[in-house]
């Protein structure tokens, strides 16, 4: 009988402890069930896309619907690699060439803040990515922030006149009682 109400009280006491854990889990529940049946829904989707790409293997269309759903769902090299088969299909489609760019550059992104929390960002690694990062922005057209060349280039505050240069500049004003002076005079 004593074994039977140890189990008792450990179910309890078990139970009294999931409890919170259960209402956390029942409140995210929904969130997850949604992006679940959001998922299933897109691969799904992708799915049929793929066999009409295989039935039209010229069409663009199913490659860009691919394209666009890979790309919403942050699977940037999926989205890479269905924009590189539109740009096959139409190498003037603008679409497919930003998913390229943007898609490639979010991922070289991750990868060097993956390995910059490694501490394995050096060496030929960060000065190859410096160069690409030079490169980038001038073909951007930004200016190549160079922390010396900023330094260099930093104009000087503004200095408040002296006093001297006050006087001075009151002095040279001609003073004419008329008020017939010539302020531009002394440039002629």
């Amino acid at each position: 009988m004593n074994h039977w109400k140890n189990k008792l009280i450990c179910s309890v006491a078990m139970s009294c402890l999931m409890l919170p854990l259960a209402a956390s889990a029942a409140a995210t529940a929904p969130a997850v069930a949604d992006t679940a049946q959001k998922n299933s829904a897109a691969d799904q989707e992708i799915k049929v896309l793929k066999d009409v790409a295989q039935a039209r293997p010229t069409e663009k269309t199913p490659w860009l619907r691919m394209t666009q759903i890979k790309y919403d769902a942050g699977s940037y090299g999926d989205a890479v690699a269905y924009a590189l088969e539109v740009l096959q299909r139409d190498p003037a489609d603008k679409y497919a060439r930003g998913v390229v760019a943007l898609g490639s550059l979010k991922l070289s992104i991750k990868a060097l803040n993956d390995l910059n929390a490694q501490s394995d960002l050096n060496g030929t690694v960060l000065t190859d990515a410096q160069s690409q990062t030079k490169l980038l922005r001038e073909s951007l057209g930004e200016t190549v922030v160079d922390p010396s060349a900023v330094a260099e280039a930093k104009p000087k505050a503004n200095r408040p006149l002296r006093k001297k240069a006050v006087r001075a500049a009151k002095a040279a004003a001609p003073t004419d009682a008329g008020g017939d002076a010539k302020p531009f005079g002394a440039l002629q």
